[in-house]
């Protein structure tokens, strides 16, 4: 009897384990609901990451409350050595965002959380929801960065760099003259021993093979930074994209000298009397910093600012007189375009 009991559990428990096995997401990055215990504790959004059954959750709080998340109770979080702890980091609108290792899905599990007012931990319960996974891309914003991949080939550790334009991406990586690259099954461009390769997102393991050698590749967000591009110096025209239809340029003179890089824009419409290179909110604040608009011998308004860097997005903010506004802008200077003059 005993030995029948022992074989009906172990079935039981193998079941059990395989049905927790195919109800695991396929690797990737996915959105997610989630459910906490107290309205004090509200995670607004919630990114998951699943490589090999491991789950990572990106939880994004609601304001910046708390400072450390414990996976356990208050009474183990006080217990713990402080490097158990998961500390914040912030988003770009300042709410408070933790990285934290998840054992399932669909189950309740305890989360404590510090709180940094009251300087004590708080007993909260969370679950993931599995019928809320949604396939997710995280694309870099517009413009070039420089970035250090990681495999389990011999591209581990290589620099490269990232490319991204209207929401898609690629890679440049130098692996050498006669390479053979393929990343997720698409094969890799190569000109002078530099690879060029689109990738569907960052934090994303992606299968890929190099000169036969079979693995992954992924390119972390937390590995970039934006990369500064240049040219030779010289004068030369360039086109100047922006975000918005109000501000629109019909040429641009870029000048190159010691490194150094100012563009001179000429305006399609005389709409702002003024630039100012930042946010709109912080204009008022420096008006020393302001650009005054130039009308040319035709009478259009010109500007001259410096570009710290082509390719990559600059935050400008328009004045309007009339209205007494200002106005978030994004300017890029395609270096693809440029033409010496």
């Amino acid at each position: 009897m005993m030995r029948k009991w022992i074989a009906m559990l172990l079935i039981w428990m193998l079941c059990v384990a395989c049905a927790a096995a195919e109800s695991a997401p396929a690797d990737g990055l996915y959105t997610i609901g989630v459910s906490s215990s107290s309205k004090m504790f509200k995670i607004v959004n919630c990114l998951l990451r699943v490589e090999e059954g491991k789950l990572t959750a990106v939880m994004t709080m609601s304001g910046s409350g708390y400072g450390y998340l414990y996976q356990g109770t208050s009474a183990e979080a006080d217990a713990a050595p402080v490097e158990n702890w998961t500390p914040f980091f912030e988003d770009e609108e300042g709410r408070h965002c933790f990285v934290i290792e998840i054992p399932a899905l669909d189950t309740e599990f305890p989360m404590a959380a510090w709180s940094i007012r009251y300087s004590k931990w708080y007993d909260r319960t969370v679950q993931f929801f599995s019928n809320t996974l949604r396939p997710y891309a995280l694309v870099a914003p517009d413009g070039v960065y420089s970035g250090v991949l990681s495999s389990d080939t011999l591209m581990d550790g290589m620099e490269c760099l990232l490319r991204s334009r209207d929401g898609e991406m690629t890679l440049e990586m130098d692996v050498g003259e006669g390479a053979q690259l393929t990343v997720n099954g698409q094969a890799a461009e190569l000109a002078g021993g530099v690879a060029r390769v689109a990738i569907p997102s960052l934090d994303l393991r992606m299968s890929v093979s190099i000169d036969g050698e079979e693995g992954w590749l992924k390119l972390e967000s937390a590995a970039i930074a934006p990369y500064t591009v240049t040219a030779e110096d010289g004068v030369y025209s360039i086109e100047a994209r922006t975000d918005s239809g109000l501000l629109k340029f019909t040429d641009c003179r870029l000048t190159i000298a010691d490194g150094g890089m100012k563009a001179l824009l000429t305006a399609k419409n005389n709409s702002f009397d003024y630039l100012y290179l930042g946010l709109a909110a912080d204009a008022n604040a420096h008006s020393d910093a302001w650009i005054p608009a130039v009308p040319n011998a035709e009478g259009a308004y010109t500007y001259e600012i410096p570009v710290e860097s082509l390719d990559n997005e600059i935050s400008v903010a328009t004045y309007s007189a009339k209205k007494k506004l200002w106005y978030d802008r994004k300017i890029v200077f395609d270096s693809s375009t440029l033409t010496n003059e």
